[in-house]
């Protein structure tokens, strides 16, 4: 039962991954000094390296979580009833 959980939590985390990674992104492109025009980042600079083309694709994952987020919700409720059950194995003993 125990392995149940830790692949749906796995695979819930996964699935939760692209949007996560998307909203670091929009949450550093400030303090980096980005600058956004209609195709992505400019201007995006750490240490001397520009980081422009990396935070553009990260910024737009969350296209991808069109796929992965139905799969969440999924997951999500599978891991619920799974919990449930456990609960009511556990409540009968």
């Amino acid at each position: 039962m125990r392995i149940a959980y830790l692949v749906l939590g796995s695979l819930l985390l996964l699935c939760l991954l692209p949007v996560l990674v998307a909203l670091a992104a929009l949450a550093l492109a400030g303090p980096l000094g980005c600058a956004a025009d209609g195709g992505g980042f400019t201007g995006c600079a750490l240490f001397g390296t520009d980081l422009s083309g990396a935070m553009t694709t990260a910024a737009t994952l969350h296209w991808f979580g069109l796929v992965t987020l139905p799969l969440a919700a999924l997951t999500l409720a599978a891991l619920l009833l799974l919990g449930a059950i456990h609960l009511i194995r556990n409540l009968r003993r």
